[in-house]
């Protein structure tokens, strides 16, 4: 009768080597062609580079002109991290001009919030937005300038910005209506007036470089829009600015 061979378990030690193995083993949940997710903060970083190289890309040289390859290469990325972030150059551009438009308002906000009644924080924003822009040129210039005309879901993507300066505005002069510092009056439509004036003054300015430097046109627009609402301008003015006049 033939002796079967003894059975023989494995040692605890090479148990947990062949475990160990296992475990430590890379796999890779991605299908063929699909980018794999880079660790979350240097996802975070690689995003907010490739939007900062767009930003000067599209400013120096529009939207059309604009390569995704040189956008990668100014941020220190690559293509596949470009992809894995946005599927397309278009939802990239929506991503910064949304990203712009959320830092503009933030800082408009934060820039009136010390401001002791509506009408004051309402004049002030208008001097915040000019300053922002005046500082921030190649924001100005993406933003109202070189993205619009590229096709409807661009153009539609900025409605809701110009809508966002528009309640902005609008809240204050509610208040402001509330307070009995102006008379009733259809504030939204005040508002919509102000920031279409806002636009086109930026706008020459872009396209002229006048006025030089455009901070300087802040105080007559700003008592021109007050003066819309039947405000007295003066009373929104420091002693010196009053002195002038």
């Amino acid at each position: 009768m033939q002796r079967c061979p003894p059975l023989t378990t494995p040692s605890p030690a090479s148990h947990h080597i062949a475990v160990t193995s296992q475990a430590t083993r890379p796999t890779s949940r991605s299908g063929p062609g699909q980018q794999q997710a880079p660790p979350q903060a240097d996802a975070a970083s690689s995003r907010e580079r490739i939007l900062d190289a767009a930003l000067e890309v599209i400013a120096r040289q529009g939207y059309s002109a604009a390569g995704v390859q040189e956008i990668v290469d100014l941020s220190g990325t690559s293509k596949g991290s470009f992809y894995f972030h946005f599927p397309s150059k278009e939802r990239m551009v929506m991503a910064l001009v949304e990203r712009m438009s959320d830092k503009l308002v933030a800082k408009v906000r934060d820039s009136v919030r010390s401001q002791p009644t509506p009408l004051h924080r309402v004049a002030a924003s208008v001097d915040a937005l000019m300053a922002v822009f005046a500082h921030k040129r190649n924001v100005a210039q993406v933003l109202l300038l070189n993205i619009v005309g590229n096709g409807k879901a661009l153009d539609r993507k900025f409605l809701p910005i110009r809508e966002r300066f528009t309640a902005l505005i609008q809240q204050e002069l509610d208040a402001a209506v509330e307070a009995g510092q102006i008379r009733p009056v259809d504030t939204l439509m005040v508002s919509r007036i102000w920031v279409g004036g806002l636009h086109e003054l930026i706008l020459h300015w872009l396209l002229t470089g006048q006025p030089s430097p455009l901070t300087a046109a802040a105080p007559a627009l700003r008592r021109i829009l007050l003066q819309s609402v039947g405000a007295d301008p003066a009373m929104f003015e420091g002693p010196a600015a009053r002195q002038e006049r």
